[in-house]
Parts: structure tokens; sequence; C-alpha cells
């Protein structure tokens, strides 16, 4: 889905076909920032998205001066969730209990008046954390709920909402499928779906659950795995295939940000990302 509201800038290296993106992180305790920032710059990026250190949110400014002052742009925000949180005890806009539920919503709430004021176009949510199964009906009744408020509150902010999937053993939230549909109840513009590899790849099938968001995917969280383990390793260290996702990205037509989520692991190394590794992605995500 790429709504009049959704421009998708034209990408430095890949013109304007799938801009290249990562997830930078920042953190009161050290320079972390900056360190990602050079990161992203290193492997051709053009926008990012941020994840704060939400119990200790710093001022937008200080985030968005240092993101311009490198060239790059703020495409998303990551929210808070579960103990990742402003206010809450924990976020999870599934949960079953009225005040925890409320709870959540004013926390995310809190996260998209600070994503409007960074200049950010796209806040992130997961649909929930780890749950029984027996409880798929009423968390989904709960998170469609959730959502509904929430899209209303983002559009007066001029923001989207990108629903996450999730690893195995979230209801809902582990199949694209089911989040499609909540999406689709819905029906509102500010609300879309965000494509985590990793997760699909623990999941299930990532071409079919690429196949599920069809045009309702906004924007994409990309990283590899084991197809155990949730490493967050950067991409064609795991064994996810990726010619068989970007072919599923065109089979649905999806043109959006290309966003890396293994920042970590590439920040572990110290250094900047090989050439070979380099021209590999770039490959990849031009197609």
């Amino acid at each position: 889905m790429n709504p009049d509201s959704i421009h998708y800038p034209m990408g430095r290296q890949l013109r304007n076909y799938r801009p290249l993106g990562m997830m930078v992180v920042h953190s009161p305790a050290g320079p972390v920032l900056e360190t990602d920032i050079k990161l992203a710059v290193a492997i051709g990026a053009d926008l990012v998205e941020i994840l704060p250190r939400w119990n200790e949110l710093p001022t937008a400014n200080e985030i968005s001066d240092k993101v311009k002052d490198a060239g790059l742009e703020i495409w998303s925000t990551h929210g808070p969730w579960g103990g990742q949180s402003i206010e809450a005890d924990r976020v999870d806009l599934s949960d079953i209990r009225p005040q925890f539920r409320q709870d959540s919503i004013d926390d995310v709430r809190r996260a998209l008046d600070w994503s409007a004021s960074l200049g950010a176009r796209i806040v992130v949510v997961h649909p929930g954390g780890l749950s029984d199964p027996d409880e798929l009906p009423e968390r989904t009744d709960m998170l469609t709920q959730s959502l509904d408020l929430l899209s209303l509150e983002a559009k007066s902010r001029d923001l989207r909402i990108g629903l996450e999937n999730m690893p195995l053993g979230v209801y809902p939230g582990s199949r694209m499928a089911d989040l499609a549909r909540i999406v689709h109840q819905i029906q509102h513009p500010s609300l879309g779906l965000v494509m985590d590899t990793g997760h699909a790849r623990i999941s299930g099938d990532i071409h079919e659950e690429t196949l599920a968001a069809k045009d309702l995917l906004i924007s994409t969280h990309v990283h590899d795995n084991d197809g155990r383990a949730d490493s967050h390793r950067p991409p064609g260290e795991g064994v996810i295939e990726w010619p068989v996702w970007f072919a599923s990205l065109t089979e649905i037509g999806y043109e959006g940000p290309i966003m890396l989520e293994c920042v970590k692991a590439l920040r572990d190394v110290r250094k900047p990302p090989s050439p070979e590794w380099l021209d590999w992605w770039k490959t990849m995500v031009q197609g």
C-alpha cells in the first residue's frame, strides 16, 4: 500500500526503487547513536528507524539534528513494547486485562507524540507478547480495539502505525495473515503492516508470510537467523533465501524501504561492512 500520505524518497544508491535504511539506537549510556549513524552512511542508507530508550527519552532535536547532519532521513521509530516502556509496566496492545491494555494504549500514544516531534512517518508496534493460543479470539478482539483507537491518534499526528509480525508464540502476531485480517477489518489508512524477515523465517515460510501482507505492507525489518533463534544477524549470515524474499516483494508490488535491523551485530564487528558484502547486498536490494 503506497498511499499519497507515504512518499518513498529517492535513494542515493538505489535511485527510486526500494530505498535502503537501517535501524539506529539511542542510548543515554554512550555515543551509540553516532556510531550507528556512521554505519548507516557506510552501507549507503538514506533512511533510518530510531530505536530509543523509551524510559529515558531525549529531546527530539537531539536525535533529528544528528541524523540530518549525516544526510539521512528519519523514516520510522520502533514503538515501546513489553518491558521497553515509557510509563506502563508492560506494553501489550492485546492484553485482556482492561487496565493493563489501557496503560499500553497510553504508552503508544506518548510514543506517537514523540515520534511526531521527531519528524518520523511511521511508528512500528508489536501486536503483543508471548501468550496462550487459547486466548487468540479474545486477544484478537482486544488488539483490534486498541489499533482502531490508535489509528485515529496516528492520523491526527500525520503518522502511520506499522503492525509487525512476531516469532512463534504470539497470539495474534506470529502469522502475518492474522494481522492482515485485523488491518483489513479496521480499514483505516493510518494502519499498515511491517514485515520482519527474521520473525517470518522462524514462524513459517517467508515467501508465504510476505504474500500474506500484500498491499498492506508499508515497511520492513530485515535481518537473518538460523531459523530458530531471533539473533538479528546481517543478511547472508543465516538461512534466509534472500532472492526468494525479494521475489516475494516484487510479487506484491512493494517498493518501500529495506530497513536493516541488525545494527548491533554490525556495530560489534567494530569495522564497516566489507565491500564484497555491500556489493552483494546492493545487488539483492536492487534486483
